[in-house]
């Protein structure tokens, strides 16, 4: 029961990210751009989680209705075209 319970963040991040950022719907085939397309959707998890301090559902909600999902939509596309890690992060203004 213990490690179910220290598994249960990881299980709602899964959830999470396959039902609302797509994270099972990738169509990329190489390791390389796998990694990216995971970066990404970690991207958008995090920076949702931050805009609503801490929950991610809302912080997704607040970030579409706030920006009308200019930035999701952004990672979304950058991890569907193979676009390189380092080209969003410096349009992100990140690194």
């Amino acid at each position: 029961m213990r490690y179910y319970a220290q598994r249960w963040s990881i299980e709602c991040f899964f959830r999470q990210a396959k039902d609302q950022l797509k994270l099972d719907g990738y169509r990329v085939r190489g390791r390389r751009a796998v990694k990216r397309y995971w970066i990404l959707v970690q991207l958008a998890y995090v920076y949702s989680m931050f805009e609503s301090n801490s929950d991610f559902s809302d912080g997704l909600d607040l970030l579409r209705k706030r920006k009308g999902h200019s930035l999701v939509e952004f990672i979304y596309r950058a991890a569907k075209q193979n676009i390189p890690i380092d080209t969003v992060k410096k349009q992100l203004h990140v690194a």
